[in-house]
C-alpha cells in the first residue's frame, strides 16, 4: 500500500521526479518568492498608475476650455504643482525635483 501524499496540483509548482534532500523546499520557496515579488510589483505599478492619473487629471482640468486665458490656466497648473509639492513634503516623500536633460 502506498502511503505517500499525492503530488501537489498547484499550478506554479513543478514536480520533477523524486526530489533530492532540500530540492522540494527550494522549488516551493522559489515559487512563493516569485509570486510574492510579482504581487508586490503589480501593486506598485497600480499605485503609480493611479497617482499619475490623479495628478495629470488635475492638470488637465486646469487646461480644459472653461474660457480661461492662457495665463489663468498656467496659474492653475502652478497651483496643482504647489499642492503636489506640499503633499510630498507632508507625507515625508523625497522633495520634488524637476527633470534635467
Amino acid at each position: 500500500m502506498d502511503t505517500r501524499d499525492p503530488p501537489c496540483n498547484h499550478p506554479k509548482r513543478v514536480n520533477v521526479g523524486l526530489p533530492t534532500p532540500g530540492q522540494e523546499s527550494t522549488l516551493a520557496s522559489t515559487s512563493t518568492q516569485s509570486d510574492l515579488v510579482s504581487l508586490i510589483a503589480q501593486e506598485v505599478v497600480s499605485g503609480i498608475d493611479e497617482a499619475v492619473g490623479y495628478w495629470l487629471g488635475r492638470i488637465e482640468q486646469e487646461l480644459a476650455g472653461r474660457g480661461f486665458s492662457a495665463e489663468q490656466q498656467l496659474r492653475g497648473v502652478e497651483l496643482v504643482i504647489r499642492e503636489y509639492r506640499e503633499y510630498k513634503e507632508a507625507t515625508g516623500k523625497l522633495p520634488f525635483r524637476c527633470a534635467q536633460a
